[in-house]
This record gives structure tokens, sequence and C-alpha cells, in this order.
């Protein structure tokens, strides 16, 4: 475009010389070798401007053929290097879909017209991890590593060999010098953190995160989830050896992430220990109104350790005020009610959470409840068997794997802030619909009053039988009764009151009536043991 408008320029400048030239005639005389030489001044011009564009014409000319060979092989190079580029690009494009001979043939081909590109490297070195060759791989890496424009991409092709291989050291040596010298590439700040947080290294994790944070790999949002997660790390290794050093971490990780359940327990944990109970508690109630967790319920209602059961039962209804309808507050009611024998309360406040989802934590929780308000047993038994089959109650969750207490890494690939509490997507257990106890009071009842009869029947047949076994045995073997079924008495023949033989024929017709027993489902992942099989030899099974 711009040659195009100075040529435009030149042939108006010119067109504006001639038509000026044109205005204004007049004569050029030239006097040589005593002849004299006249003409018009447009001609002389014009044959002045001819002769311009002849000796530049004729200098363009001479100076062509004196470059030609230069001209030629920079023609064949340029020829040279653009087949070799299209041919470096197809083979990138082969080895990225998966196919080593294709990848192969274009690299050879690549390599004979490129020679010593970087790129050429590159694509030899992933054709090789396609075909399978490792180790020459590795070398190819390791000769990458000589050039400033591939020691990058060297670094994490090593690097990737080294987590393929489990050289976890080899791997975080790579990571390292990738780290420092390129600190914005995201990969290697990822796996320092990752290898750093796995060996349990907290100060050199969080200057890691800074290093990232400060390069713009990381938004502020992530950055300060992270750094409160491995402060929360920090703090407690450093709980038991120096509570007050643990406390300002974990303050530092709750201001950082207010819904971080282990930085708040760890803080508070820390802040006990230094007798400041009303910052403890500040902190608890705050991550509670955020995400209720029972571990906060429980610290919580323990933080005075010379409480007694009611004044615990107190401080769970002053943190379940803060969020009354919530599942987690309930429970921690009816957990600390029954701690405390307040069984009305503990009844009150379990009863919405059955009625909800019964899952097995509130399962147990009743069972808690019958066997210590009525002693019953049978009732407790039921509830236990129901926790069985409930669904299962949130745990902290990484990856697939499920942990009592929560980790700031996942074991299996070493992540960060990993875990998360949540319900197992395989519960065990279909969840059960919810019920109202106003139905399960009534068959207590119910219950009761059989009992009553029964033992009334008892009490009359000890009077005319007397019991070989003592009273306690007996009890225990009523209990057993009650679980597995109720075998019928010996058959005797009834006489007829007066000798008649009909009545004595009807009453040996009729058969003597058993209470029929359902039997218990076996759960479904315990698939029993077959009566009619035969014992088999012990095995021992090769886990790993």
């Amino acid at each position: 475009m711009t040659r195009l408008i100075v040529f435009l320029i030149v042939v108006a400048g010119l067109g504006f010389a001639f038509a000026w030239v044109a205005d204004r005639p007049g004569e050029v005389s030239l006097v040589w070798q005593g002849l004299r030489y006249e003409t018009s001044l447009m001609v002389a011009v014009s044959a002045f401007v001819a002769l311009v564009a002849a000796i530049m014409f004729v200098w363009w000319c001479v100076m062509t053929v004196l470059r030609s060979p230069a001209l030629m092989r920079r023609f064949f190079r340029n020829r040279r290097r653009d087949r070799g580029y299209n041919a470096l690009s197809h083979g990138l494009i082969a080895a990225g879909s998966g196919d080593p001979g294709a990848a192969r043939r274009l690299a050879k081909e690549s390599r004979k017209l490129l020679g010593g590109e970087p790129l050429v490297e590159l694509l030899d070195a992933q054709t090789l991890l396609l075909e399978g060759n490792h180790d020459r791989a590795r070398e190819r890496f390791e000769h990458m590593l000589e050039n400033d424009d591939t020691k990058l991409v060297a670094l994490r092709g090593l690097y990737l060999e080294a987590e393929r291989e489990g050289a976890r050291e080899a791997a975080r040596h790579y990571a390292e010098k990738a780290a420092g010298s390129a600190p914005a590439l995201a990969w290697a700040g990822n796996a320092m953190l990752r290898h750093q947080s796995a060996e349990g290294d907290w100060a050199g994790a969080l200057a890691t995160l800074e290093s990232m944070r400060s390069a713009g790999t990381l938004d502020k949002a992530e950055a300060a989830r992270k750094r409160a997660v491995l402060l929360t790390a920090e703090a407690m290794a450093e709980l038991q050896p120096h509570p007050d050093k643990a406390a300002k971490l974990a303050r530092e990780a709750h201001r950082l992430a207010e819904d971080l359940v282990p930085a708040a327990i760890a803080a508070a944990t820390a802040l006990v220990r230094s007798n400041d109970l009303r910052r403890a508690t500040r902190i608890l109630e705050t991550t509670w109104k955020l995400a209720p967790h029972p571990d906060i319920a429980d610290t919580y209602v323990h933080l005075r350790s010379g409480d007694s059961v009611r004044d615990r039962l107190k401080r769970a209804r002053k943190l379940a005020s803060l969020l009354p309808e919530h599942r987690e507050s309930r429970l921690a009611i009816a957990e600390a009610a029954v701690t405390a024998t307040d069984w009305k309360a503990a009844r009150e406040a379990i009863q919405p959470v059955l009625a909800e989802m019964p899952t097995q934590r509130a399962c147990l929780v009743m069972a808690d409840i019958e066997e210590g308000e009525f002693g019953d047993k049978g009732r407790m038994r039921d509830w236990l068997s129901r926790a069985v089959r409930a669904p299962r109650d949130p745990v902290w969750m990484a990856d697939g794997l499920t942990s009592e207490h929560w980790l700031p890494v996942s074991p299996v690939n070493g992540r960060l802030d990993a875990f998360e509490w949540k319900m197992p997507q395989g519960a065990l257990g279909a969840p059960q619909p919810g019920f109202d106890i106003s139905d399960l009071e009534s068959e207590l009842a119910a219950d009761a009053e059989t009992a009553e009869m029964n033992g009334g029947l008892m009490d009359e047949a000890s009077e005319k039988e007397p019991s070989s076994s003592p009273a306690p045995k007996a009890v225990e073997a009523a209990d057993e009764a009650e679980i597995v079924s109720v075998e019928p008495a010996s058959e005797k023949k009834p006489v007829a009151p007066d000798g008649g033989e009909t009545a004595i024929a009807e009453a040996q017709d009729e058969k003597p009536k058993t209470e029929k027993v359902m039997p218990l489902d076996r759960l479904p992942d315990d698939p029993g043991v077959d009566p009619d099989s035969e014992p088999e030899d012990d095995k021992s099974y090769r886990l790993f």
C-alpha cells in the first residue's frame, strides 16, 4: 500500500512538472566541438528524464547479474526451509495425534531439511515417547537442556518422565530448576507446591505460593485459600510444641478463609491453651454460621474442661441458636442432651432430623436414647440395625478416599486443599423415608403393655414351677428369646370335661400356634455364610 501511494505521488509530480514546462516554452542551445545544437525546453527535459531512466535500468541489470548467485542460493535456501517447516508442522500434528510412524518419518525429513532447529529436537523426543523408547527420550531432553530456547520444555519433559517412574526427588529437582528459571510457569509452581506439601515443608510451600502469586500464576482468591490451608497445616504441626505460634498461624488462616473448619478448630484449640476462651468462642461461632460442622460443635461444647454436662448442653443450645433450623444444630443438641441424660430434650432435637433423613449418626443417637432412657435392648438393637442400612453421614473425602480427620493434601496425588466435607457417592444403603417419632412412642407404649402382660404370665408360671436357674440368667434368656424366636411348648393331649370322644378329636386336630419370626436381612455388602457349604482351607491373598 505504501509503495502504491509513493508511485502515485511520483507520477503526479512528473505530470505536474511536464505541465509546468509546457506552459512556459523556451529553447535550449548547446555548442560542442564547433557545432551548435538547439532544441525546445520540453524536448530537452524529456531527453534528460529518459536518460536517467535508461541509466537506472542498466544499473539494475548489471547488479542483478552480479548478485544472481547469492539470489539463487537464497531462493533454494528459503525453499528448503519452507519444506522443512512444513514437514515439522505435520510431524508435530502426527505426534499429537498419536501416529508414531508418520511422526518418525516427518522428524527425519525435518531434521534433514532444518538441521539443528530446536523444534526438531522436540519432535524427535515426542516421537521417541510415542515409540516407548523412554531412555532415548530422556537423553534427547538432556541434550535439549544445553540450548536456552529448549531448556524449559526439556525440564518439563524430564519432570514428567520422573513422575512416571516415581522418582520424586528427581521430579522435584527438575520442577525447582524450572521454577527458578521462569517463576511464571504454572506447572513448575504447582509441582513444587505439591511436593513441598507432601513432605510437610509448609514454610517452603508458603514461599512458593507467594512467588506464584507475585508472578500472576494464581488469582487473589485462590492464593488466599491455599495460603489459609498451608497456615492451618503448619498450625496443626506446631500445636503441641508451640501453642502460641500455632494460635497466630491459625488466626491468620481463619482471617483468610473463615469457612475453613480445620483453621477455626486449630485456632480455638490453641487459644484455649492460652486461656483466651472468648476469642476461641468467637472464632468457632463465626465459622459455624458459614459452615456448620460436628467437629466445631464438639470443640465448642468442650471448650471449658471443668463444665458439667448440663453446662455443655447449654453451650450446645447457644451454638445451635445461631442456625436453629440446621441439621447439625439439632444433632449437636441431641448429642449433648444424651450426655446430660435429658432424654426429653434429646428426643425433641432428634425428631426433625429423623423426619428429614435418618442417617447413621441420627440412628446411633436414637439408639443411645432408647438404651439410656428405658434400658430397652430390643429397641436399641432395632436402631442399630437401622443405622447399618441408613445413608452415611458426610465425611472428609478427596479423590475417592475418605478420612476420619481433615488433611491438607490428598494422599493420592498430593493435591493441596483436596478434602471436602460431603456425603460419599457410594454410601451404604438407600435413603430411608423420614418418619414421625410419635409413631415410635406409641409403639413403645404398646410394647410396654405387652411386656407387663407377659410379666404377669411369667410370675404365675414361676409360682407353679420352680426355676432351676438364677433370676438374672432367666432375664438374659428372655431377652435372647425376644430376638431370635419363641419355641412352642410341648404338646399335651387335651381331655374333654365330659370324657367325650368328639371333644378329644377336635382338640387333637388343633395345632399349636407359633409366632412367625421375620429373618433379618443380610447386609448389602455381606454375602453371609452358607450353612450347607463345607469349610474352606485358610488362604492368603496378595493385596498389592
